[in-house]
């Protein structure tokens, strides 16, 4: 199945040309949108999970609270951090014209540290990724934003784009075949030279990744439809690339080995009604800008909630060709489950399992070939102990059955398959654009292959167990 390349172009023009057009309009004060707080409550500093997640909070529409986030950096009351907004609205000459359109810029700094005790001596905490260094500085994320969100639940046609930009060593990760790498997968516009390696190319350490570049369409149908078009982050799983809306510096397995990153393709998003959103769509495969067999898969999903909006439940689906070392067109299918139950409106529960399949996936013991499976349980569970902080715990098991997805073993030479991590961490935020997210994380595996010289996963291959302690600090702008 053929899917043009309309949708990728369709954003690259309204990106390019928004700022133009708005450009000489008439300044007014921005229209504001309610994304995650509502005002007059306390928001809690975990909040559930929803598809239509949103990655930046934003103020208050009311007018006295909405001008005084304009003039004012950074206010408690709005959780509203807008250094760069207001910035560009005293410094540029098209900005304000820009917010008259309700087209704004946003951003953040991700910056960490990751201690291992083991201290390996490729300075590599694999097979945990995003914070991958050992006992090593990363700016993981300098993230950038452009966007006009559409008025979701309104009752007129609305309209909407975002762009996203993201530097950093998270930028390894988060890149799309056709995008930031070839086809072959040698990178594009980043360095091939650095210790960063993936099959028989390597990258560099530092890069840029533009996750997002899409264009939305509302409709005031039900109870509101908006369609998305071009390239996007995955409605599946339940941990996000973006920084600020994880409560853990550090990703589980199941989001760092068995779920997309990205699609590039169309996803409508239907509001039946105040608790049940349907999603359906079409895209390229996993984290694919181009790809060369003009492959597509389905996007579905379902989200719920309960009337006292203290029960989530989302279940989310991709299915489709993909291209694989055993055949260029061979069926991946995941799908995700995540519950999420607020006990108190301190305490917050959050189970999560993922199921994928992989045709053609894995060579087994008679080295014939064989779909691969993986599967997870994740348990989440937060516990605000004021207005400024949290405590948090993870616990996951993951199991790579045919060994295709974290080491990429051969089966015939390798045993175990089966990944465990428990994590405890904290957030602080001691001024609500700057969040402190502090970790204690436990890995062990029982996966090895004697005749490669895989004693265990961690440690360069030494070792069944890994031990970090790391935190990062994420400053909003």
């Amino acid at each position: 199945m053929q899917i043009n390349k309309i949708s990728q172009w369709i954003v690259v023009v309204v990106a390019i040309c928004t700022p133009c057009l708005a450009h000489g309009q008439e300044t007014q004060l921005a229209e504001t949108l309610i994304h995650e707080s509502v005002p007059g409550e306390e928001p809690s500093l975990y909040e559930p999970i929803s598809m239509n997640y949103a990655e930046a909070p934003a103020c208050s529409p009311d007018q006295a609270r909405a001008e005084s986030c304009v003039n004012e950096m950074c206010l408690p009351e709005c959780q509203c951090c807008n250094f760069l907004d207001q910035f560009l609205m005293s410094h540029s000459p098209i900005y304000p014209s820009m917010k008259s359109k309700r087209i704004h810029m946003g951003g953040w700094i991700d910056q960490g540290f990751t201690g291992n005790f083991q201290k390996p001596n490729n300075n590599f905490n694999l097979p945990v990724t995003f914070n991958d260094r050992s006992n090593e500085y990363q700016m993981n994320q300098l993230y950038l934003f452009m966007e006009r969100a559409v008025d979701f639940g309104g009752d007129e046609l609305d309209w909407g784009f975002r762009a996203d930009l993201l530097y950093g060593t998270d930028y390894f990760f988060t890149t799309a075949t056709g995008l930031e790498t070839h086809n072959d997968g040698s990178a594009h516009w980043n360095s091939g030279n650095g210790p960063r390696a993936n099959g028989g190319d390597s990258y560099a350490m530092y890069g840029l990744a533009m996750p997002q570049l899409y264009a939305e369409l509302y409709i005031p149908w039900l109870s509101g439809v908006s369609i998305k078009a071009g390239h996007f982050y995955t409605p599946i799983g339940y941990e996000k690339v973006t920084a600020p809306d994880n409560f853990f510096y550090s990703h589980s397995y199941s989001m760092q080995y068995g779920e997309p990153f990205t699609h590039t393709g169309m996803l409508a998003t239907f509001q039946v009604n105040e608790q049940l959103q349907l999603l359906a769509g079409v895209a390229r495969g996993w984290d694919t800008w181009e790809d060369p067999d003009d492959d597509a898969e389905l996007l579905a999903g379902i989200g719920w909630v309960s009337s006292n909006k203290e029960t989530n439940i989302n279940v989310a689906l991709s299915s489709g060709d993909q291209d694989n070392n055993a055949s260029a067109s061979a069926n991946r299918t995941i799908i995700s489950f995540v519950l999420s139950h607020q006990f108190s409106e301190c305490l917050t529960y959050v189970f999560q399992s993922d199921f994928g399949i992989q045709d053609n996936g894995a060579l087994n013991n008679q080295f014939q070939v064989v779909p691969a499976k993986w599967y997870s349980i994740n348990q989440y569970l937060y516990y605000d102990v004021s207005e400024t902080l949290a405590w948090g715990a993870r616990f996951e098991w993951f199991r790579d059955q045919e060994f295709s997805r974290v080491l990429q073993l051969p089966a015939s030479n390798a045993t175990g398959g089966n990944y465990y991590e428990l994590t405890l961490g904290a957030n602080w935020r001691p001024h609500p654009c700057v969040t402190v997210r502090p970790e204690l994380r436990f890995d062990w595996s029982d996966t090895s292959s004697p005749l490669f010289n895989v004693q265990g996963p961690y440690n360069d291959f030494q070792e069944d167990y890994q031990i970090l302690l790391g935190g990062d600090v994420i400053i909003r702008f």
